[in-house]
């Protein structure tokens, strides 16, 4: 198998990802999967050292200074680079696991709030004005988080009807209900029950904010709809936000990037969902 065969495997689908990953951190963190191939590395391992280098950019936020911002860039990169690989390490491997699944997304969320937490108290020191400070931080966190969820959401949608890669949210549920009662029955592993928990929590909370309806259309007429649509969305995606607040601390305005989440990235944000609204209507009519 050729190296651009393979780096193709270990993606999700080409069209799914967001551009800054594939033509940044897919092939970087592929380069660091080829190099550990034949080790004992796990793809949760992996996982955890991305979790300590994303809580490590919130502290490093936190000091408010330039000089650390640098250095949060930095953490955040490697981060991302390491979020990146583990996902391609476990289908390349094919030793993805439920809780692997789980772990990967969790990571997300966690590294997100040690970062706003950390631009919190930046912008606090910042502007000495703690109410307005951590006002727009919330807003900026809650937009990016609600921006996140709906580009997830819709892009497994898209591996759903066009490639079959993804359950719908239903059998996710099923899934790891089942998942957790079998844990039930199992001394220790408190961790594994935890995550299971906020796992299956965040997918009902993702149920009943979404709308699904199943199409009953084909995969080619789906991806045909739906392809650019989904590449725009990508744009509002955890990637491109880590990527603008790298680009903003580096110039030491890490509020510009907070002002401009909550006020283009929700614009965009309300443009992609009226997009949306209207292919889903199209579709339904077919």
């Amino acid at each position: 198998m050729s190296l651009s065969s393979e780096f193709k495997k270990s993606l999700k689908t080409v069209d799914t990802e967001e551009i800054l990953d594939l033509v940044i951190f897919r092939p970087l963190s592929f380069i660091f999967v080829k190099l550990i191939y034949n080790t004992s590395i796990t793809p949760n391992q992996i996982s955890i050292v991305a979790l300590f280098f994303g809580i490590l950019s919130g502290v490093l936020y936190g000091f408010a200074e330039y000089k650390f911002f640098v250095l949060a860039s930095l953490s955040f990169f490697i981060c991302n680079t390491l979020d990146c690989m583990d996902g391609q390490f476990a289908r390349l491997k094919k030793n993805g696991t439920k809780i692997g699944r789980v772990i990967d997304g969790f990571i997300d969320y966690l590294t997100s709030i040690s970062v706003f937490l950390g631009l919190g108290f930046a912008m606090t020191f910042i502007t000495g004005n703690a109410g307005y400070s951590w006002l727009l931080t919330i807003a900026a966190g809650a937009s990016k988080a609600i921006q996140n969820m709906f580009f997830d959401q819709y892009r497994n949608l898209y591996l759903e009807h066009v490639y079959q890669k993804a359950s719908g949210l239903d059998d996710e549920i099923e899934e790891y209900s089942a998942e957790k009662e079998r844990l039930k029955n199992i001394n220790g592993r408190y961790l594994e029950k935890f995550l299971i928990s906020m796992y299956l929590s965040y997918s009902r909370f993702q149920k009943n904010t979404s709308k699904h309806v199943k199409l009953n259309v084909t995969p080619e007429t789906y991806k045909s709809e739906n392809k650019l649509l989904i590449r725009s969305w990508s744009w509002i995606g955890s990637t491109t936000h880590m990527v603008a607040l790298i680009v903003f601390s580096l110039l030491n305005r890490i509020d510009l990037y907070l002002i401009l989440t909550v006020t283009l990235g929700n614009f965009i944000f309300v443009l992609l969902m009226l997009w949306q609204k209207s292919v889903n209507k199209k579709l339904l009519e077919k």
